[in-house]
């Protein structure tokens, strides 16, 4: 029974060991990339940038062609109000008209052809002893062409109004595509910070391992001092004991790491992950950068205070369109028409009488309170809204200095850890020196090792913590995310 555990915990130590140096790496840059390539949220985030820009394009509907037409019949029995008066009349009419927006001139261009045909029964006028008087023609056929070009010469001149929906719109996709870009960054922040977990119980499943095997060790040395009378048979147990504690962490980290890995597996939708192990220096100290030159980085790169001043160029292609909207409403209209009629067809056809004309139209709401009060709303929402671009300046300023004081505080108390582990590492060694002549027990031995070992977890931990502000220091300066374009 005695050898029944060194032989299970070596075997498992072995299986952590082998399968480690047998198993291929993957970088961080290496998962990130095949994160972006297979993970449906890239996608996503790139079909909202389209969505946004069949949106904005839904506003050049504006500007095409317009088609209309108008058939009609109309049956009429006027009332008998004079001898001319008409029985009955059947009216048949039919038209087509192109209708152009010009976003440029904002003018509107038509041109339309009517035709009708009127049919009236209608009697002859009969004067006893004179004769009859002919009312005339009972049918009668008409066609027109009319050419009109409409140009506003105060509101919507140059076309502002024409263009402003899809101006703004413009700006929509703008910001949808920066919003786009930063939720993909902090989703890739997310995924590195797991990363970087995976590496920590990377790490923990080492230190596991070698515990076990030093305690292994340690066992074996035991038992045959005991077998010598050198100790006692607690030691025995105590080294027995201390097996055990390390088996059951090597198992725990290792299922841990497994949950980590298959986490990692799923979300890269990767399943040659399952077969390697992460390559990366947990302990690597980046460059300081001082606090002025990342500020200043910050305002030169952050996709928030992009999307902040696109907001404020939209707001105040607004405001153009608030201003246009508080003049007044002056058309100048040129018509120009011909038309011909007879009462019979092909005498309707010839178009011989022309019609012309020149119309000014005016239109002013006194007062015009609407258009002013949204002018007046619009330019408190630009006052609001440079407030709250401040507001997120500021959060955006203290986060970046939080993220480097933390940075450099950590790098100290690592340097501390590195020689909390060296000294922790020659108290083990004088401890196990001790006892091993005799002058010691083996309780010490055992203190002293878990000290040991804890240093270097603390180590670890606080290496993944510092890795993990600089992921989140990268994400703030929007650095994380590489765009292939």
């Amino acid at each position: 029974m005695k050898s029944a555990i060194p032989c299970l915990s070596l075997f498992s130590m072995l299986t952590v060991l082998v399968s480690s140096a047998l198993a291929q790496t993957i970088t961080l840059p290496e998962f990130l990339d095949l994160v972006k390539a297979k993970h449906p949220l890239f996608e996503r985030e790139a079909l909202a940038v389209d969505m946004a820009g069949v949106d904005r394009d839904a506003n050049l509907g504006a500007r095409d062609w317009r088609l209309s037409s108008s058939p009609s019949y109309f049956h009429q029995t006027p009332l008998p109000t004079s001898p001319f008066t008409p029985k009955a009349v059947d009216q048949f009419a039919a038209g087509a008209a192109l209708e152009k927006v010009f976003w440029n001139t904002g003018g509107r261009f038509a041109v339309s052809w009517t035709s009708d045909f009127t049919d009236q029964d209608i009697e002859d006028i009969v004067i006893p002893n004179l004769g009859t008087i002919s009312t005339g023609e009972p049918k009668f056929y008409q066609n027109q062409v009319l050419v009109s070009y409409t140009q506003p010469l105060f509101q919507n001149f140059k076309g502002e109004l024409d263009r402003l929906g899809y101006d703004l719109s413009q700006y929509s996709v703008d910001m949808t595509s920066v919003q786009a870009a930063e939720n993909q960054e902090q989703f890739l922040l997310d995924m590195g910070t797991r990363f970087i977990d995976w590496v920590l119980l990377t790490e923990r499943k080492t230190f596991a391992a070698e515990q076990l095997g030093l305690w292994e060790q340690q066992l074996d040395q035991t038992r045959r001092k005991r077998e010598a009378n050198l100790v006692d048979e607690v030691d025995v147990l105590r080294a027995v004991d201390a097996v055990r504690i390390a088996e059951q962490n090597v198992v725990l980290v290792e299922a841990q790491w497994q949950a980590k890995q298959a986490e990692l597996a799923v979300l890269s939708r990767s399943q040659e992950l399952y077969s390697l192990n992460p390559d990366f220096n947990l302990y690597e100290v980046v460059d300081s950068e001082s606090l002025d030159s990342a500020s200043d980085r910050l305002k030169a790169q952050s996709r928030l205070l992009k999307v902040l001043a696109l907001r404020r160029e939209q707001m105040e292609r607004q405001y153009q369109g608030f201003k246009e909207l508080t003049k007044p409403q002056l058309y100048l209209q040129a018509q120009l028409a011909s038309k011909s009629g007879d009462s019979e067809l092909g005498g309707a056809l010839g178009l011989n009488k022309s019609d012309a004309g020149v119309f000014l139209q005016f239109s002013y709401p006194l007062g015009n309170r609407k258009a002013r009060a949204d002018v007046t709303k619009n330019q408190l929402q630009i006052r609001h809204h440079d407030l709250e671009t401040e507001d997120v300046v500021m959060n955006l300023e203290a986060g970046l200095h939080n993220l480097l004081i933390q940075m450099q505080g950590l790098e100290r108390v690592m340097a501390l850890n590195a020689q909390q582990i060296i000294s922790a590492r020659l108290k083990t060694q004088e401890e196990l020196k001790r006892y091993n002549q005799g002058r010691g027990d083996l309780t010490f031995v055992i203190q002293s090792q878990d000290n040991e070992e804890r240093a270097r977890l603390t180590y670890a931990v606080n290496a993944a913590t510092y890795q993990s502000l600089n992921l989140r220091l990268k994400a703030l300066l929007d650095e994380l995310l590489i765009k292939d374009s």
